[in-house]
């Protein structure tokens, strides 16, 4: 039996990483015996040029949470996101559309979760949750959802070239903010403070 040594990069699935080994191939392509290599560095120089040359890189989720602030009414929400084959370049309100929208950078293929309060965006039909619509690039897209009584989570895939992600629900942002509804407030308590000395006068 004729037989040839090799080194080569084994996966150790008990520990979950690779490493080196010297290994005595027969004819049949059987390994018959095999000796493992401690790791240099230059090792694992070459073990992420061929991470990224076969495009592992992109699949590690970048995390981190948005500030989106609210124009009109001054107020600021934080939105966590994961993102996977692009980068988030802003998150905007738009009033008008109820709307939150994403502008991104897509390199690859990918998934963007988002959890969103739902005092900044929610859906309603009445007391009850409508669904949110999701627009990738202007098409409608099915999407993930999970929910608490604070904050709604969505997860949708994001083609490579994707530039925008646009989420429709029934309202953003309260009209008035916490100063504006402490002023309507006081106006009203006032006006009916004056009508009933007016009425108690003319008694």
């Amino acid at each position: 039996m004729s037989c040839q040594k090799q080194t080569c990069l084994v996966f150790v699935p008990e520990c979950l990483y690779f490493q080196f080994s010297r290994v005595l191939i027969a004819s049949k392509g059987q390994i018959i015996h095999c000796k493992t290599d401690s790791m240099r560095w230059s090792s694992y120089v070459i073990m992420a040029s061929i991470a990224l040359s076969i495009g592992i890189a992109p699949a590690f989720a970048q995390t981190s949470t948005y500030t989106v602030k609210d124009a009109q009414s001054g107020q600021s929400f934080q939105v966590g996101y994961g993102i996977t084959g692009a980068t988030i370049n802003d998150i905007s309100i738009s009033p008008q559309d109820t709307s939150l929208i994403v502008s991104l950078t897509s390199t690859a293929d990918g998934n963007l979760t988002m959890t969103l309060p739902r005092s900044l965006i929610d859906a309603k039909d009445g007391a009850n949750d409508d669904q949110f619509f999701v627009l990738v690039d202007g098409a409608d897209t099915d999407f993930a959802e999970s929910k608490t009584s604070t904050d709604r989570t969505i997860t949708v895939a994001i083609p490579q070239d994707t530039s925008q992600v646009e989420v429709i629900g029934t309202q953003v942002v309260p009209e008035f903010g916490a100063l504006a509804s402490i002023v309507l407030v006081v106006a009203l308590v006032s006006i009916i403070a004056v009508t009933a000395k007016t009425r108690l006068r003319f008694n």
